[in-house]
């Protein structure tokens, strides 16, 4: 991958800044990169890839594969409830800070103080990892800012984020920002195993989708038959979202939201982006109470008969699975 190549070449030359932003779609290896590059950072022969096998690769390796209900480190709010701040294994200088539920907030980020403005104590630097950047809310952004702002030497700051919009200006021009394209096919396949060209395409670049749709195929089948324009497959459909886990209604809005796509991008109609804007409301809002069967039935009254997979793009895509 050309990405990680970039970024060995910047440690190599000794230019890896204080704070770098990884941003792209999901499950296209980004955490993998930030991973490795954390590992190196931190790794006591001082080489890219890291080691792999000196005291701290070694517990950067453990902080990976341990449950993280055994990492996660707690501490007190402002008004004295226990909260969750972030995970940390048995390295001292490694800590990750990821969302609490649906959002990182305020009081995981102040608890950075405590830790970037110590000096290190295995390594001769600190990383912070901080996933799902994009869900840190307004309060805890506007709090990293100023950690960004004067960030000690010793300590790096390697971000992921799924949706860089959602990262204020501010915080991306203190960062440096390295966009990580999606898979290609041919490495989506190499990775898998997966030659099924319906699923490659489906999967959009992403490894993580790939491997849902492979093992949901029946939510496949499910969102391309919902295309057909058929009223009462319409109405069927809908009235079985709101059984369907929310991980599963989110995988079932993935494919259907593509597939939308892809008919935009052929016929340029724009009563699909009315759609679209309402499919990615609904996937950032999923689980807040919303409707899903009404939402079905706004999208085919939206696109009526413009929907029918005979008229778009992904012609059959729905004979490929009819058996």
């Amino acid at each position: 991958m050309k990405a990680r190549l970039f970024v060995e070449k910047m440690y190599k030359q000794g230019r890896i800044p204080n704070a770098i932003l990884f941003y792209g779609k999901e499950g296209i290896g980004k955490r993998e990169i930030a991973s490795e590059l954390a590992q190196a950072i931190l790794c006591l022969k001082n080489q890219y890839p890291p080691c792999g096998s000196c005291t701290s690769c070694t517990l950067i390796k453990d902080f990976f594969s341990t449950p993280e209900e055994k990492l996660r480190v707690f501490g007190e709010s402002s008004y004295g409830k226990e909260i969750f701040l972030y995970l940390q294994g048995d390295h001292p200088d490694f800590i990750c800070i990821k969302p609490e539920k649906t959002e990182i907030k305020v009081d995981q980020i102040r608890a950075l103080k405590d830790f970037v403005y110590i000096r290190p104590a295995l390594s001769n630097k600190k990383v912070v990892l901080i996933q799902n950047a994009e869900t840190m809310n307004l309060y805890a952004q506007n709090a990293l800012l100023k950690v960004l702002e004067e960030p000690p030497a010793d300590t790096f700051f390697i971000l992921v984020c799924n949706n860089l919009h959602k990262i204020l200006p501010t915080i991306k021009s203190r960062c440096f920002l390295l966009e990580i394209p999606p898979l290609t096919m041919d490495e989506l396949t190499k990775r898998t195993g997966i030659t099924d060209p319906t699923l490659l395409e489906l999967a959009d670049g992403s490894l993580k989708l790939l491997n849902q749709i492979k093992e949901k195929e029946d939510l496949v089948k499910t969102a391309l038959n919902f295309l057909s324009g058929d009223i009462m497959t319409v109405y069927n459909i809908a009235n079985k979202l709101d059984n369907l886990s929310e991980e599963d209604q989110m995988l079932f809005l993935k494919v259907l939201t593509f597939l939308i796509h892809k008919k935009y991008l052929k016929e340029k109609d724009d009563s699909y982006k009315l759609i679209l804007d309402r499919l990615y409301s609904t996937m950032e809002y999923l689980g807040r109470g919303l409707n899903l069967t009404l939402l079905m039935f706004y999208i085919y009254l939206e696109g009526g008969n413009n929907l029918a997979l005979h008229k778009g793009s992904l012609q059959g895509y729905k004979e490929d699975y009819a058996g």
